[in-house]
């Protein structure tokens, strides 16, 4: 058998205790008969650096292919758009969260008779993202936008052309960049199913060479996990305050 237990497990509605695999159980009551692959052949070495500490003990390794793999490489341009923008693109910063915690309009909303989330202002974010990244060199089929929720993902995908999925269901995928919305941004710090750190290890590891997050550092504050991730970008990639 072959799997990764720390990346997120079939979706179940009903009958949650199914939600935890064979996988899963085996390597728990047998870790000895368990064998890890140390070597990752997918993502620059910083996009793996917070992933591998936090869900692998330290115990990834980057192929010397990979290691150093940026959008220069692919022959994107350096960006002339001015700040935020210039920060937030540039081929060598390849860890990037972009923080809406002090923009007055950051917060999320549900339709009417929805269970799921939307953020207009995320998705305004992740639209100008993306149509800067295409004019400096990017293509379309390059770039992933994946989000938590299904009402994210139909709010963005009336706006984009590239290709825009839930995290979910983009998991086993990958592209040279990846954009994540949160979504996430209330008052109480609530988290809902984002709480489930399989589904942040799963975003965090689809990017091969840039990987740029948008969402409210103060509401992802509130989980010990998504702080410590916040404080590992400010120390080792780009945190951009955009307001």
């Amino acid at each position: 058998m072959a799997g990764d237990h720390k990346q997120l497990p079939p979706t179940v509605l009903k009958a949650k205790e199914l939600s935890r695999t064979l996988f899963e159980m085996l390597i728990s009551k047998h870790p000895q008969n368990s064998a890890m692959l140390e070597v990752q052949y997918r993502m620059n070495s910083w996009l793996m650096k917070f992933p591998n500490e936090e869900f692998y003990g330290g115990r990834i390794k980057a192929d010397e292919s990979v290691r150093n793999i940026t959008l220069r490489d692919l022959g994107v341009k350096p960006p002339e758009f001015g700040e935020p923008w210039d920060e937030i693109l540039r081929p060598e910063n390849v860890l990037v969260f972009v923080d809406t915690s002090k923009c007055p309009d950051r917060w999320e909303r549900r339709r009417r008779g929805s269970t799921s989330r939307e953020n207009p202002l995320e998705a305004k974010i992740v639209v100008n993202i993306v149509e800067r990244l295409l004019e400096i060199g990017v293509r379309e089929e390059w770039v992933g936008v994946i989000t938590p929720y299904e009402d994210q993902v139909d709010l963005l995908r009336s706006k984009l052309d590239v290709e825009v999925n839930t995290v979910d269901g983009y998991q086993g995928r990958e592209k040279e960049v990846v954009i994540i919305s949160f979504v996430r941004s209330n008052r109480k710090g609530d988290l809902g199913f984002l709480a489930d750190l399989r589904r942040l290890n799963t975003a965090l590891t689809r990017a091969k060479r840039k990987l740029i997050c948008v969402g409210d550092g103060e509401t992802l504050n509130s989980h010990e996990t998504y702080r410590r991730f916040l404080e590992f970008v400010k120390r080792e990639g780009k945190f951009i305050p955009f307001c």
